[in-house]
This record gives structure tokens, sequence and C-alpha cells, in this order.
């Protein structure tokens, strides 16, 4: 462990640490693993320049092109702030990492003493590719008054910035403490770290309440950083934290390493036409300003100072709207993203902008769409790679100093605004995976249930004992259409249906005859007291007991899950009522809500379509895997669908509850503010039916029952039993690569 050190003594203080990197021995005193270069008697062993990092190799500096990943450690069951003290999970990361061809990673806050300790046995192996380290210093979210120079809140900051740094260099034994790591940090990880981020994405909100708060304070004059005339309380305040942090490695470790701040394009000094609100007043997304402009490094820094930048494709809404960026092409064609990167770098200072998290999400549904297809989520896992390697190469072409992709894996802890409402109760979301969740969903690892079968998942449910169907169609065997078995089963993101046909309905080299046959399912999702009596078929009975949605398998291409007026999610409706009508209607949500231009003019909301389901075998490693698909033909007549558990309206699958409230909304709810009760297990009404051919060669608008299931006679079994699965208070889980990651790897390895 290292003691601290003042400076004057950086020669001996240099030629100990590479010492105890190297595990020196008395027959080779200074065999070093890192050497670094002694500045102004400060050690560096890396620097940032006018536009880009550099590393010191031993013999000179070494421009370094940043491509690597943003880490969260969170794993399922777990929040953020439960650090996992897991040597071999780090070890298998990393190795998995860099042989991604990724050369660095970023951290949020301050991990386990594992992390580290791992971290640094992996880079002074000589075996491995090094692994370079952004540790960011993550400042509270809960600002007192929004007033970043609050006294307690500043000084508790720059406590975590020193208990950061020692750490940093294995020299922190820190007490137990909620909320944050603690532990006997022992490795010295600095010779690895490219630098140290001050801040978060601050909110318009926190940085025009600190301006206010502070209006007369002069610009920062720090010895390692400083800010020009002009400078505002927020910029002032970011400034003087990093020219601390510089500081603290100054004085306690005679080392210098670049230090920057991190922030995001609703901060930027760009004006955004299309960000306003109606009365004239500029949006939430272009109100205030962190101006890279107005810093600079200070005399006495030698390392150098850089800007993180969040930049993502499809938020915020300008982004999408801007017709500044609209005209941008890559060599695939349009592409506002670059559009933006290009107008950002033409604004900023000659120090490294670093693109320090873009990505993208592959759940099941989006949150944002973009004109160029890069959503906020709706993208498979092929897609994703295609995607992250397209921006990535703008981000170069465009002269940033490299990009981080958010994320390395999967984290059940997070949240998206348009599927937080619905995750209840609040504290439980760690326990299931919201397969509809694009926050939940941006890893190049997969996180996902455990590595149980569709076998072993599915359980028989009900078997038929009929011989015959309900109703024979001319020209077909008596079997056709008939339904033999429905199984059911789940996992911590999906409840799994499987409908078996009978042999006979397949025909025409065992291709289920879409031109002919449908399969329908009323379900009723927990709530047995309210919902919907009749399904939309001809020669159809009544339901013995309601249901609140149909999941209609018209075609490959057109696969629906339609719920009914007063149990629809998107219309903001959460309380089922009884109904004999029959109609079933799409779930169409807010994504992208109305921008006003500074003309007055309107970009109109944009709305989603969750009922659509996507086709395609969505087990890993299969032949065209689709990692978006909800259902798929297994066999000759085996049909086999997974319905994401937000989208029956389950609030939390782990305890069996589902959403009913009776109030109004005219916006989203917020966090735990939906009414949920306990789930009654799910019941399930199904159907195959013929589509009848008009005399215009038309399908019917109105087809006609083939088969029901469970039956009684012509009728549905009153009797059927409800569905109930095994609820859990641990999620069991396992770790994939996604198909991105080959994709990356392969373009990773051609950026020297």
């Amino acid at each position: 462990m290292f003691t601290k050190k003042t400076v004057g003594s950086s020669l001996a203080f240099s030629l100990l640490s590479i010492c105890l990197l190297a595990g020196c021995t008395a027959d080779n005193p200074l065999s070093p693993v890192k050497p670094c270069v002694t500045i102004n008697d400060n050690c560096l062993y890396t620097r940032a320049t006018e536009n880009y990092f550099e590393v010191y190799t031993g013999t000179e500096w070494q421009p370094l092109t940043v491509k690597g990943v943003n880490m969260g450690t969170s794993l399922p069951g777990r929040w953020y702030t439960e650090f996992p003290a897991d040597r071999e999970l780090y070890t298998r990361w990393f190795k998995e990492i860099t042989a991604m061809n990724a050369n660095t990673i970023r951290v949020y806050t301050l991990l386990d003493p594992s992390f580290y300790a791992v971290l640094a046995e992996h880079n002074n192996n000589p075996e491995n590719e090094t692994l370079w380290l952004f540790q960011e210093i993550w400042p509270d979210d809960e600002v007192p008054g929004l007033n970043f120079y609050n006294q307690i809140y500043a000084e508790e900051y720059r406590q975590e910035i020193k208990l950061v740094i020692d750490a940093l260099h294995g020299n922190a034994d820190i007490p137990a403490r909620p909320y944050r790591a603690y532990g006997n940090y022992t490795a010295d990880v600095t010779p690895y770290l490219l630098g140290l981020m001050i801040g978060r994405e601050l909110e318009p909100d926190e940085v025009a309440a600190t301006n206010q708060a502070n209006p007369n304070l002069k610009p920062d004059q720090g010895n390692f950083v400083q800010t020009k005339a002009g400078a505002s309380a927020t910029e002032i305040w970011l400034a003087d934290m990093a020219d601390f942090a510089a500081a603290y490695c100054q004085s306690n470790y005679a080392r210098q390493y670049p230090v920057g701040f991190v922030s995001w394009p609703t901060l930027d000094p760009l004006i955004h036409l299309t960000e306003w609100e109606a009365d004239g007043t500029p949006g939430y997304n272009d109100r205030e300003i962190v101006d890279p402009n107005i810093f600079r490094a200070g005399p006495d820094n030698s390392a150098g100072f850089f800007g993180a930048y969040h930049i993502y494709p499809n938020y915020p809404d300008l982004m999408n709207n801007e017709m500044a960026f609209a005209s941008a092409k890559d060599d695939q064609g349009s592409f506002r993203y670059k559009g933006y990167l290009k107008a950002f770098m033409a604004i900023h200072p000659p120090y490294p902008a670093l693109v320090a998290e873009f990505g993208i999400s592959t759940a099941l549904n989006t949150a944002h769409l973009n004109p160029d297809g890069l959503h906020h989520g709706g993208l498979s896992e092929s897609e994703q790679g295609t995607m992250i390697v397209r921006m990535m190469r703008s981000i170069i072409d465009e002269g940033y100093a490299g990009g981080l992709i958010f994320e390395w894996s999967d984290e059940w802890a997070k949240k998206t605004w348009n599927t937080e409402p619905f995750m209840i109760p609040w504290e439980r979301q760690v326990l299931w995976q919201n397969a509809m969740c694009p926050e939940q969903n941006y890893g190049i690892m997969a996180v996902e249930p455990s590595t149980r079968t569709l076998e072993q998942l599915l359980n028989e449910w009900q078997r038929s004992d009929q011989e015959e169907v309900l109703m024979p169609v001319e020209t077909k065997p008596a079997a056709f259409g008939k339904i033999e078995l429905v199984e059911a089963g789940a996992d911590e993101a999906f409840l799994y249906l499987a409908f078996t046909l009978s042999d006979a309905t397949f025909e025409n080299g065992n291709h289920m005859p879409w031109e002919q046959i449908g399969l329908a399912v009323g379900i009723n999702n927990g709530i047995a007291d309210a919902g919907e009596f009749r399904l939309p078929f001809a020669g159809l009975p009544e339901l013995p007991s309601p249901v609140q949605f149909l999941l209609n398998l018209k075609t490959p291409q057109e696969g629906l899950l339609l719920a009914i007026p007063s149990y629809n999610r998107g219309r903001l409706n959460f309380n089922p009522q009884l109904s004999a009508t029959g109609v079933f209607e799409a779930i169409n949500t807010l994504v992208n809500r109305e921008r006003i231009t500074m003309e007055g003019l309107s970009f109109p909301a944009l709305y989603a379509n969750e009922s659509l389901l996507n086709y395609g075998p969505f087990t890993p490693g299969a032949d065209h895997y689709n990692s978006i698909a909800h259902w798929q033909v297994l066999g000759d007549n085996r049909i086999i669908v997974r319905l994401p558990w937000m989208l029956l309206n389950i609030a939390d699958p782990s305890s069996g509850s589902v959403i009913r409230d009776s109030r109004t909304f005219r916006d989203l709810p917020t966090r735990d503010e939906l009414a949920i009760e306990a789930g009654q297990g799910i019941k399930l009404y199904v159907l195959t039916y013929q589509k009848i051919q008009t005399a215009a060669e038309e399908v019917s608008a109105v087809p006609t029952a083939i088969d029901i299931f469970p039956r009684s006679g012509n009728r549905f079994d009153s009797e059927a039993e409800a569905y109930r699965w095994m609820l859990w208070e641990e999620p069991q889980y396992q770790f994939r690569l996604k198909e991105s990651y080959d994709t990356i790897a392969d373009y990773f390895g051609t950026i020297k």
C-alpha cells in the first residue's frame, strides 16, 4: 500500500511506484511494468493533448483512440449501490472486453476493491491486452435546493473525490457506508488511469437553480483547471471540483492524470430551433448551458483536460428534428447523428472531446423513434452491432477522441420514462427483467433468465380430450385445425405459451397454412371479475369468464396482442370493465412528445404500436435467430409465444401482482402511483379459425372458429384452471454475449 507523499520526493516516489507495480526483487530492482514520465516533479502515465489521449509506452508518447465500454455492475436482484465483490466475474469480463478489441472501460463511481485488484492483475500480466480506465466520481443525485454550492453537498463531494483518488492509488481503507462502495483498497491502478471524470448528466433545473443562487461568482483561476470570463456558477463549480481533484493527486501522490467534466446535448451551447415552448421560450432540452469553451487547463496542468459527452442518436428529440442535422449523410445514407457530431465538434475548444456514452438498446419496444432507424429500443442484437459500428465510424471521422459504448452488460435495475410507471412496486423491479424497457437492455452482454430450455420452461397445462374439431372444414381432414395441447411457462422476463395443433393441419411440406388458418387466444391476466366475454370470431360461444387481451396470430407478418379499451395502457386506462362487445384494440404508446420550433411550428407526438408481435426463432444460437421475436413455429405443429410481462399489465411477476386502478390519468403516472392487486393466475381461451375467402378473394373480416380450447362439447369449458407460475424472491440469471459482440469486435480490430 502506498503512503501519501509530498511533491519534492518525486523521483524516489516514481521509482518506488515502478517497483511496487513490477514486484521488484533485490536482483532486479528497476524492472518496470509501467514506467512514467516525470514532468515538473510529477509522474505522468497518460495525458490529454489537443485532440486525443496519449499513453506512455516506456520510450515515447503514443496516441490512443478510445474504443471501449461503460461498465455498470448491478446484477439481477441487486441495485446499483450493491457492488459485487466477485473476482471471477471481473476476470471473465475483462478478458471478454479485451477480446472484443476494446482498450478502455469507464465506471461511474467507486466500485468494490475486488474490481481494482483484478484490473491491476489483468493489466500487469504481459499476456493480456491493456485495459485503460476512466473513473468517474459521481456527485449525489439529491442536491439540496438544486444548488451545487450547498455547503454540505459540496463538501461531501470533495470528500468523495479524495476517497476515490486514494482508492485508485491503493491507499484507502474505507469503513462501511450506505449507497457507496467501501473496503480495503490496496491495488494501484493509476498507471492505467486514462482520466478522472467530474460530474454527471446535470439536469437543466439543477443548472438553473445553481446559477440563480450564485450570480456573482468570479471565474475559477485554479492551478489545474480554470474558467474564462463569463462562466456561470455551474461551470465554475465543475472547474473547481476538477481542479480540486487534480491538485489532490499532485499534492498527495506527485502524479497527474487527465481530468474532465461530463455533459450531454441538453446542456450544449448550440441553439436548437426545435426545442422551444409554446410561449416562445427555450424548451427544457435547450434552456441551460455548460459551455466547453469556458474551460481551460491551468498553468500547472501537465496531463491535460477533456470533455466527456453522452451523445445518443434518439434523445433529446433535437437529434431527430433539427433541419441542420437532417442533411448529414454517411456511406449508408441519411445520418442525423453524424450531423450533430459535426456541429458540436465545430464549436469545441482544443482539448479532447470524448463520446463517453453512445449505444443501441435491444429491448423489444422503443421509448423514442429516430428517423434514420436508430430507435431507443425495438432493435435486434444484430442491428445493435451494425448501428454501433456506424456511429463509431462517424465519431472517429468527425475528430472525437473515441467512444465508449453504453453498456457492457444489461442491468435490470434501470428504468425508462415510459416503462417506469408500470414496474410496481419499484422496490421489487430488480427481481425481474422488463424485456420492453430500453434502458435495461443496452448491454453487449445479455443478462437474462437462467439456462432452462423451452422444454424445461413449458409445462403441460391442459390436453384436449376431443376427437373432432368444432366446425369441420370442407376439403380438409376432420382434424384440420384441432387444438391438442396447451402449455404454459414463466421466467423472470416472459410468460411462455405453446399450442400444439393436429399434425393433419399441416400440408404442403409441413408448413403452417397461414392463408387458410389462424390462431387466437383470449387472455385473462389475473383479474378474474372484469373484462370482455366475447371474442371477435363467427360461430364462437361466449366465454365462461372475462378476458382483457386477445392474442391473434394471423400470419408471421401479422401477429398481434390487443387490449380491451378499458384496460388499454396506451390510452392510460387501467380499470377493466365488464363487456360483451368483442372489441379489442391496438396498444399505441407515446414515445416522442410534441415539440415546438422557435417559429411556433409543431413536431407532433409520435406513438409506437406495442401490439405488433415479431416472428422468428428467439432461442439464441438458432438459425435466423431474432432476439426481438415474440413467437415462432417449432417442428410441424407447435406454436410457441413469449409475452413480456409488462405487455399484459402485470406489475410484478415475481409476486404475481397486476395493475388495476379506477382513476383517470391524463399523463403517465409517476413511480408507484398506480394501484395493483394480487393476480389470480392466467386463464386462456384458445381457438383456431378459418380464413374464409369472399367472392372478391379477400379474407373475411370475421373469421369462423374451427376449434376451441378448453372445450366442453360445443362450448368453452367453464372449469378450466388458471395457470399459476412459481413466484420468486431471488432471480436466476445467466450471461450471454449478444450477436452484436462479434460485429463490434471485428470493427474495433480495425481501429489502431
